[in-house]
């Protein structure tokens, strides 16, 4: 049986930034669905697995460590803005209000990372605390120079006061596939129900109308990734190279081509990678969807390791992840199998702190050694939907 790294393996891969950024990234993504199930198993007898008995002994809450480990790498600079962005991320995906006052101290700091704050802002949105109304608030007000961070604000607090409690105009029947999401993602904005009447093309024309408040076309663009195939991809990736309104608009049409990994998007997340001139939000977001997907994997991966040398560090890091993750998870070219992975290797990463060679003998369940040194935290399907933003 498949068994995920142990909730104390996980903690060191992100206690140090010397870690390989392949590693730490995969454990927010082992720690997300450890808290999942933590939550899912909640309420047990006194074999409760939402509890565990950590090094000293001392038994905790899954939840608890989950949260502070990813809050102490969102501090941690020595990280670097993607992982940081992507802890960031994965708290928000939580929708636990204990992240608050982490991502509410990153968001408040000028001084910090854009690409790192927005992250966080939008964390903020997904979790909906009221709590944090004001402090998006005061990111708006304070941030005049920074559209990403206050556009980010503004989605946000939209989607707070949508959740509670849409217009009028919206109560009409839910009969559509763009109105049911495949994706176990929380999205920053939702499809609107009009949005079942209009065609493809249609919606296209929203995402494009710069006319109409961000928010609006936002829920065009989930409505297009939910309605799926080739057509709704294009609009899409017509949107992507076409718009100059707005970089955070960018950025989440290529995270939504991730989502879809759909082979159509591969020329419009290929040339908006390859523009120099782009934020390093949108070229990263883009270099990460396209590691996503399978189909044409080949020529992706040429893509990704031409810019794994890419100037930008964020550009670069990100070419490494999407590489990495698709070595480690099994649809690249080098993927590890049981048979790629010998007793000897194992012994040897067992005296190392979280190895590569590790991680991924335990990833594929090889042998009895491996499967004493993890902890079960679901299945490795659950992990990889998360990782990859994947239709559930």
């Amino acid at each position: 049986m498949w068994e995920a790294p142990s909730l104390n393996k996980l903690q060191d891969a992100v206690a140090s930034p010397a870690n390989p950024i392949g590693m730490r990234m995969r454990a927010a993504y082992f720690l997300r669905q450890a808290y999942d199930n933590a939550v899912r198993n909640s309420g047990d007898d006194e074999n409760d697995e939402c509890k565990v008995h950590i090094d000293n002994n001392a038994t905790t809450n899954i939840e608890d460590i989950v949260i502070e480990t990813l809050g102490s790498g969102l501090k941690e600079i020595g990280h670097g803005s993607l992982l940081r962005h992507e802890f960031a991320y994965v708290m928000g995906q939580l929708r636990d209000e204990r992240c608050c006052d982490y991502l509410e101290q990153v968001l408040s700091d000028n001084s910090d990372c854009i690409m790192v704050r927005h992250e966080c802002g939008e964390a903020l949105g997904a979790i909906g605390a009221q709590r944090s109304i004001s402090v998006l608030e005061a990111a708006i007000k304070e941030n005049p120079d920074s559209p990403e961070i206050g556009q980010t604000c503004e989605i946000a607090l939209a989607h707070m006061k949508w959740k509670m409690g849409s217009s009028e105009d919206e109560e009409e029947p839910m009969a559509c596939a763009c109105m049911l999401s495949p994706y176990s993602s929380i999205d920053p904005a939702p499809p609107h129900p009009k949005h079942v009447n209009l065609s493809t093309e249609e919606l296209g024309c929203i995402l494009l109308d710069t006319s109409l408040p961000l928010f609006e076309r936002y829920r065009a663009m989930f409505s297009l990734r939910n309605r799926g195939g080739s057509s709704a991809v294009i609009e899409l990736g017509k949107a992507l190279t076409s718009d100059t309104s707005s970089t955070l608009f960018r950025h989440e049409i290529a995270y939504v081509l991730g989502q879809m990994h759909h082979s159509a998007s591969i020329e419009y997340l290929a040339e908006s990678l390859r523009r120099q001139h782009e934020h390093q939000m949108v070229r990263h977001e883009s270099a990460e969807a396209l590691g996503a997907i399978e189909d044409k994997w080949e020529e992706c991966e040429k893509l990704l390791l031409e810019f794994s040398e890419d100037a930008d560090i964020v550009v670069r890091e990100s070419c490494m992840v999407a590489l990495d993750a698709a070595d480690y998870w099994g649809h690249g070219n080098n993927a590890q199998t049981n048979e790629n992975i010998d007793e000897e290797e194992i012994e040897i990463a067992a005296s190392k702190n979280l190895s590569f060679v590790l991680q991924k003998a335990v990833t594929n369940g090889k042998s009895e050694f491996v499967n004493s040194l993890s902890k079960k935290a679901g299945s490795k399907n659950e992990v990889i939907h998360h990782h990859f933003n994947l239709a559930t």
